[in-house]
């Protein structure tokens, strides 16, 4: 129960912290949307003037004239928008022809960034250029466009720009908590505008700056959370480039601010959670300590269960194994033999049998000793030990120096070929046997398979069968593989 209520109000208090990070991540894609749509509404607005007035130049000129009625026209639009700090008529040369100032703006600028790109460019649409300084230190936005005389040629370039504080101060409006920040920036990695405000950051380059780098240069949009490279702490990112005009917007809020009130919500949930489980502790600790007697007599009775089973275990593998070699012994065979025999005769499938014995075996205990001959023994029995691979398969000690190979649904060309391939890797051991003629010590196999379809077959006729193969192969010199299907047709067989 008491796991039950931790679990219920964890996963609620999960759930909840799910959502209020879902819902954040909502609203700052929200506010990254309007800030987007104010920062292109902003610069579309101080764009239209510029195409206004080179409409009117291209109508009526840019006479002497004409030059004071540009002058009120520049000077109203100023007045009218917030974010205009100047706008200007630059000549061929980088000079001002007019502007929105009471005194004309006498220095040449034909060292901009924005100048230089409309001489060297045809193109007439706006251009946002770098953000530039003016001499009482008030940081600009420029957004400009080319004029171009009637031939074509480059004529100069009208000039709107935009105040920076402008849109720090429409950002400062926004609730961002203590460690939130705001960024305006261009796409080529230029920051503009950062909340809050360090002059020191104005113009620095984003481009090694991760969020940029890697989501921000990839994406119209997005957010993303990752730590902030300033102090480490995860920020929930949010980001969207301009519609209109070649700049971005990005804010982050501090994950660990966004989830304030979800913590405190948890830890008066988690009190109150833990009070409960206290009172229940207190009530059901007489049962706890009944239930503990309880199991601890159960775990003793266990605990003697599974050392009888293994005690039983140990016993039944010293009763089916034999101690020499580690194969089945003759009791373990003979189970193994019924069982396998059961099995064919049901599912009318063959069962095959090689019975092993080793050549002379007498004269090599008699001439090495029984110590020699029981080690001569384990190396024969791991080599076939390493026969079996499929489940029903058996290598068993029948007796003294004979050994067989149970293996079910074989057939006798098959258990043949593994007896003739047993029989060779166990001449290849170079056991040195003196008293036999080939000088090492070698086996002679009988195979037998049988089809079991009569219940008056029985397992005796299949060892019957492989027995007398065995002797036919002892009769033809040993070290020799012999069939069943040989016993009718050799008469050395009694």
């Amino acid at each position: 129960m008491c796991l039950s209520l931790l679990s219920i109000d964890g996963w609620q208090a999960w759930k909840t912290r799910t959502e209020q990070l879902r819902n954040t991540e909502s609203t700052m894609v929200n506010m990254a949307r309007a800030l987007a749509q104010h920062g292109d509404d902003t610069l579309k607005a101080a764009d239209l003037i510029l195409s206004g007035v080179l409409e009117l130049m291209a109508a009526d000129g840019l006479t002497e004239t004409m030059k004071p009625r540009l002058h009120e026209l520049l000077k109203a639009r100023v007045n009218e928008l917030p974010q205009l700090a100047g706008l200007f008529i630059l000549d061929a040369d980088g000079y001002a022809v007019v502007d929105s100032n009471e005194v004309l703006f006498n220095n040449n600028v034909n060292d901009r960034n924005y100048f230089q790109y409309h001489r060297d460019h045809a193109d007439l649409g706006p251009y946002v250029g770098p953000l530039v300084k003016n001499p009482a230190g008030a940081w600009r936005l420029t957004v400009s466009r080319r004029v171009n005389n009637p031939d074509g040629s480059f004529g100069g370039v009208v000039l709107a720009a935009i105040d920076i504080d402008y849109f720090r101060n429409f950002y400062n409006t926004f609730n961002i908590g203590e460690s939130g920040l705001i960024i305006l920036g261009l796409n080529n990695g230029t920051l503009l505008v950062r909340r809050p405000f360090f002059d020191k950051y104005v113009g620095s380059d984003l481009r090694k700056v991760p969020i940029f780098r890697d989501y921000v240069t990839r994406n119209h949009d997005g957010t993303h959370t990752a730590p902030s490279t300033v102090d480490g702490k995860d920020k929930i990112n949010a980001y969207r480039h301009f519609n209109q005009f070649p700049m971005f917007v990005a804010i982050a809020l501090s994950k660990d601010e966004v989830l304030d009130g979800w913590i405190d919500d948890t830890l008066r949930h988690t009190a109150a959670i833990l009070i409960l489980i206290l009172i229940l502790a207190v009530l059901g600790n007489w049962l706890l300590k009944q239930i503990k007697l309880r199991l601890e007599t159960e775990a003793q009775l266990v605990i003697a269960r599974d050392n009888l089973d293994q005690l039983n275990k140990h016993l039944q593998n010293l009763a089916l194994e034999d101690g020499l070699t580690g194969l089945a012994n003759r009791r373990h065979f003979d189970i193994a033999l019924g069982e396998e025999f059961a099995r064919a005769l049901r599912n009318r499938e063959t069962l095959g049998l090689i019975m092993i014995d080793v050549d002379w075996f007498k004269q090599y205990n008699d001439i090495y000793g029984h110590r020699a001959g029981d080690e001569c023994l384990r190396r024969i029995a791991g080599m076939i030990k390493a026969v079996p691979h499929r489940t029903g398969d058996m290598a068993a000690r029948y007796g003294g120096e004979e050994m067989a190979l149970l293996l079910p649904q074989t057939t006798l060309e098959s258990a043949a070929a593994i007896a003739e391939r047993l029989r060779a890797d166990i001449a290849a051991l170079d056991i040195h046997h003196a008293a036999s003629p080939l000088t090492v010590v070698t086996i002679s196999a009988g195979v037998a398979v049988i089809r079991p379809t009569l219940q008056s077959d029985t397992p005796e006729q299949l060892v019957e069968d492989a027995d007398r193969a065995l002797y036919i192969a002892k009769a033809k010199g040993r070290n020799f593989v012999a069939r069943s299907d040989a016993v009718k047709s050799d008469a050395t067989v009694p």
